[in-house]
């Protein structure tokens, strides 16, 4: 099997995926977060029976009050809007319902902290011990990348160590055996939610994916347009489409068979990958249409993609003769366009002029031609 880097980069990082990946885990993240908060809204204020068995009134009522504080926090959590806009919002939702056991754990530490260790109280202050490895067990619920989960669980480690150093038993030497414990119950759940998250982004392709080319198809190229227009106009910020119809395809199936066309169409794609950022988005709007999104892009980022096309190439025909293509570049800001259907219509025209100009050739706003 061939290693892909950037797979696995991905696993590791969240930085470069798609649209679809993005807005699919997002809601995966908030559904098992309300789900998590609903089990935990339930069971914690259930705990203050046992607390109230082993310890005296001095120590279980003000773990019962931070039991139903917290029972509130995961009620909210639960029953909070479930329609979620970005990631941070997200990322927030996750972080409070992994803080507040955590928090709990320190308070907890604290109230206990003269209790004797000895009978039903004694077991009861073995389980609260082993809280934080509770809170990052419940990590592997979650399809996160690696970085992600280290980043939550260093708090949790953080907390363990501030634990310790409440009830005077922290030393090195000494916890050791627990801290690598702690250690391989953080591994265990990276490897579960970075398995969720490969298997997430297997079936995001597999649905968003042109089966022929590899590029997207039309439906999720048209959510991840309207999301980056979205992102592009909320924050003022160049967005570029590139319009790419194939110069004489016709000829190609006609003269040599679909199977021929087909294989020219995947060689396109891939030299159209090849000349883009990894930022960038191919889609296969229809036949031997394309839409190439340029995210963060201006006209003249745009010129310089047309540049590297130029100089690249788009393939060959089955006779051996070099691909060419017929483009129309439309930006947002450049167009003053308001929606990016008028974005990709403008596209469009342009390719349009672009093939009556005689083919071969770029035309950009304001109808600057760039022969191809």
């Amino acid at each position: 099997m061939r290693f892909d880097r950037a797979r696995v980069v991905d696993l590791l990082v969240g930085w470069w995926h798609s649209a679809q990946v993005r807005r699919q885990r997002r809601a995966l993240l908030v559904s098992r977060v309300q789900l998590m908060a609903v089990v935990f809204a339930v069971l914690v204020p259930l705990w203050i029976v046992p607390d109230v068995i082993a310890f005296p009134a001095a120590q279980w009522l003000p773990l019962a009050g931070m039991r139903l504080a917290s029972s509130v926090v995961f009620l909210l959590l639960a029953y909070s809007h479930a329609r979620v806009h970005s990631g941070w919002e997200v990322s927030l939702r996750l972080g409070v319902l992994l803080t507040v056991p955590t928090v709990f754990h320190v308070l907890a530490c604290s109230v206990l902290l003269d209790v004797p260790r000895s009978g039903f109280a004694g077991v009861l202050l073995q389980i609260y011990a082993l809280l934080p490895f509770v809170v990052v067990a419940g990590l592997a619920v979650f399809p996160l990348t690696g970085l992600e989960t280290l980043l939550y669980a260093l708090p949790i480690f953080a907390a363990f160590r501030q634990a310790a150093l409440i009830t005077g038993e922290f030393s090195l030497p000494a916890n050791i055996g627990t801290l690598w414990l702690l250690l391989l119950v953080t591994g265990v759940a990276m490897v579960s939610g970075m398995s969720q998250l490969q298997y997430m982004i297997a079936l995001v392709r597999q649905a968003s994916a042109d089966a022929l080319t590899g590029a997207l198809n039309r439906h999720a190229g048209v959510e991840t347009l309207e999301l980056l227009f979205r992102v592009s106009a909320s924050h003022n910020t160049p967005l570029a489409l590139m319009f790419v119809d194939l110069d004489h395809f016709k000829q190609i199936n006609d003269g040599w068979g679909h199977e021929a066309g087909d294989a020219v169409l995947r060689g396109m794609a891939a030299a159209l990958r090849g000349s883009l950022r990894r930022g960038d988005v191919l889609v296969r709007w229809g036949g031997e249409e394309f839409l190439v999104i340029l995210n963060h892009t201006d006209v003249s980022g745009a010129r310089l993609v047309v540049n590297r096309l130029r100089h690249a190439g788009l393939g060959q025909r089955p006779d051996g003769s070099a691909l060419t293509a017929s483009i129309g570049v439309a930006e947002r800001l450049a167009d003053s366009a308001q929606d990016w259907p008028e974005l990709v219509d403008l596209a469009d025209q342009r390719m349009y002029a672009a093939k009556e100009a005689g083919r071969d050739r770029a035309v950009l706003p304001q109808h600057t031609a760039v022969p191809c």
